[in-house]
């Protein structure tokens, strides 16, 4: 079968009607075969090696108790012309669909058309356009992009962009921080396409950071470019723009590894982008603070660090989310309707009730792990306000000062004033705090988490005093 009558074949299933959409049923299968045979799987599925998950994203996607019907697209798969089912003849010849359990007990099994699978295998180009052209097709909108990573993550990255950051400047903030930042405009307010390309990162891009003439690491997007205030750079980028993108992205530095592109030109040169590259053909950087290159370019530089880029894609790839946001919270709503501060101004707010943009930026600038568990994974760290966000100023809303990065367990301590901190770092426990809590969750009760900056204390004093449950 040529590519245009297999994207025809699956374009053509007879998905349910559901409301004014389709039943999910057959597009979450397909896409986990798609899935499947894209990381090697041979032509042959039994409906007990899919049913847990079919089940599962059922359960997420579909309507109420749409996953008691998941033995409906395993079993008239078949009308469609994709494939075939092996089962015991009794099930093949009774007049209603066998339930889950039969198919099991039974080890139905079904094989692709042998010239549809001969198509797809080893085709990965192929599987992407059939798994978007399923999803765009029968797939409520704003469930697209997380329906498509939850059933086919390898799939959902195969459409993964690789950009090159120069972070001469900023590398110091931007990597320990888990973030880039650049203005909208250069300093005429002119467009700049280097700056405009931050529109374009996606979750699960790969980032290659270059300073001081090293690939020094590499980053994993992890959210969409939001607009943003610049965050505290100190003296850096003291004549940039106030206006600008923040793009959250997963650093992991490569250490012993990193490595000088200019070493290895030859290599490099044939992969180079035609226009705005981001280093010369000798190896010398250009003035671009980000540029887009080439998965061939990407592979290279990945090679470059002899194994460690390959294992810190594939962790930093891991449970990325691309859910669709929540919608606004309701309490922002009174904040769309200032008018005493810029639209700007607004945004930044807004992304600071909702934990993101330069709020958890800047705390980032300041605090590098949580300071009770010792972890520093970005992913499972919560950027949190020490003086409430309903109780600060604007100033205060987005100061990484008046923010500590906490583990979700000793975050909702925080929070609800069960425990709080001394300016030295001694830990404050409330009397209200239960005593087995502190047990089962491992908190040791004279830990001292270290001094806090004085900037810090002052928010400190105003959790002890009003936060914190009294004794």
């Amino acid at each position: 079968m040529t590519n245009s009558e297999i994207l025809k074949l699956f374009s053509s299933i007879n998905c349910a009607r559901l409301g004014d959409g389709y039943a999910p049923h057959k597009p979450i299968l397909i896409l986990l075969l798609l899935e499947k045979i894209l990381n090697g799987h041979g032509n042959s599925f039994t409906f007990a090696e899919l049913d847990h998950d079919l089940k599962k994203w059922l359960e997420k996607y579909g309507s109420n108790n749409a996953s008691n019907t998941r033995n409906e697209p395993f079993w008239r798969l078949k009308n469609d012309g994709i494939w075939d089912i092996t089962g015991p003849i009794e099930l093949n010849s009774q007049s209603s669909t066998p339930t889950p359990n039969q198919l099991i007990e039974s080890n139905v099994s079904a094989q692709l058309k042998d010239d549809l699978y001969q198509g797809i295998r080893n085709n990965p180009e192929l599987i992407a356009e059939i798994a978007k052209s399923i999803v765009t097709q029968f797939i409520f909108e704003p469930l697209q992009s997380s329906l498509l990573a939850d059933t086919a993550p390898t799939i959902k990255l195969l459409d993964r962009q690789y950009w090159w950051v120069s972070q001469n400047q900023t590398y110091k903030h931007e990597v320990p921080g888990n973030f880039m930042w650049s203005p909208k405009t250069n300093s005429r307010g002119g467009r700049v396409p280097s700056y405009d390309f931050m529109e374009e990162m996606k979750v699960g891009d790969i980032v290659f950071s270059f300073a001081d003439t090293f690939i020094k690491a590499i980053g994993v997007v992890t959210s969409p470019a939001q607009s943003s205030v610049k965050p505290d750079f100190g003296n850096a980028g003291a004549n940039w723009s106030d206006d600008g993108w923040l793009v959250d992205v997963a650093f992991q530095e490569l250490g012993m590894a990193q490595f000088k592109p200019k070493d290895h030109m030859g290599l490099l040169n044939p992969t180079l982008p035609e226009v705005l590259s981001p280093i010369r053909p000798d190896g010398g950087g250009n003035q671009i603070y980000l540029a887009k290159i080439s998965k061939q370019m990407a592979d290279i530089l990945i090679a470059l660090s002899k194994g460690v880029g390959d294992s810190i894609v594939e962790d930093l790839s891991q449970n990325l989310d691309f859910a669709t946001p929540n919608e606004e919270l309701s309490e922002v709503d009174e904040i769309k309707m200032r008018t005493d501060i810029g639209a700007t101004q607004i945004t930044q707010i807004i992304n600071s009730r909702r934990g993101q943009g330069v709020f958890k930026a800047n705390v980032r600038l300041i605090e590098n792990t949580c300071r009770v568990t010792k972890i520093s994974n970005p992913k499972h760290l919560i950027a949190s306000h020490i003086k409430p966000w309903s109780k600060s100023d604007d100033l205060e809303k987005l100061s990484g000062f008046n923010g500590l990065l906490l583990a979700p367990h000793i975050d909702h301590l925080f929070d609800k004033g069960f425990i709080s901190f001394e300016g030295n770092g001694n830990l404050i426990l409330s009397t209200h705090l239960d005593a087995a809590v502190i047990d089962q969750w491992r908190i040791e009760k004279n830990i001292n988490v270290g001094r806090f900056r004085k900037e810090q204390q002052k928010f400190l004093e105003y959790h002890r005093d009003v936060m914190l449950k009294p004794g």
